[in-house]
């Protein structure tokens, strides 16, 4: 498999944290994405979108990192990543869709205004006391979470680990990042959901590849 990727990018990190949980032998393949690397002809034949991450494996040329992560646990189901019935797959695609949907959309200005690696990587900024709308639409979502994971026995969105909390933690971490921190002090089974996601040993490698730069 051949791993196209970006730094300070969730969604690359997202399809690298399902890499390494899998343990998908893989060669990495970063892109300079600030300077455009992602805009060649030759990696616009790979991703029309010019978006980062892509997944090549033998024939298949795979972009979209949900689509790329529901690849790999269909690929090497020994990993656990999906649920056997059909009804759990289709709640952990649910949740991957509200990932997608709700929770990175809200997320993003916020991090662009807050995280300083962000915003020297990708040369962006905010004002973090014009996000009032933006912490409250965060808020509304993070509380779905909250509702799950505080049900009984509920260490992950969807009992064992999934591409559901997968989903999820670029954009935390990033959030995490900011200066201030989001506040999950009101969110306490997300908080502790967190600290799980972020202690797996795939995530931690998922980091160093593609979070760790940008100053």
């Amino acid at each position: 498999m051949d791993f196209f990727f970006g730094r300070v990018s969730g969604n690359s990190a997202r399809s690298a944290f399902a890499l390494y949980e899998t343990g998908a032998p893989f060669t990495g393949h970063p892109l300079d994405t600030p300077s455009g690397e992602n805009r060649t002809a030759a990696y616009l034949a790979l991703n029309p979108m010019g978006k980062v991450p892509a997944l090549i494996d033998g024939d298949l040329q795979l972009w979209e990192s949900n689509a790329i992560n529901w690849y790999l646990a269909e690929k090497y189901p020994q990993a656990g990543l999906l649920p056997a019935s059909l009804g759990g797959r289709a709640a952990v695609q649910r949740w991957m869709f509200f990932q997608a949907g709700h929770l990175s959309p809200a997320s993003l200005p916020i991090f662009r205004a807050t995280n300083r690696r962000v915003q020297r990587h990708w040369q962006v900024g905010g004002d973090p006391s014009q996000l009032g709308p933006a912490y409250g639409e965060l808020a509304r979502y993070i509380a779905v979470l909250e509702a799950a994971l505080a049900l009984p026995g509920r260490d992950w969105l969807e009992g064992t680990f999934s591409l559901a909390d997968i989903a999820c933690a670029p954009h935390f971490w990033m959030l995490a990042e900011g200066e201030p921190a989001f506040d999950l002090g009101p969110t306490p089974h997300v908080k502790a959901w967190l600290e799980r996601l972020w202690n797996r040993p795939a995530w931690k490698k998922a980091v160093e590849a593609t979070l760790s730069g940008g100053g």
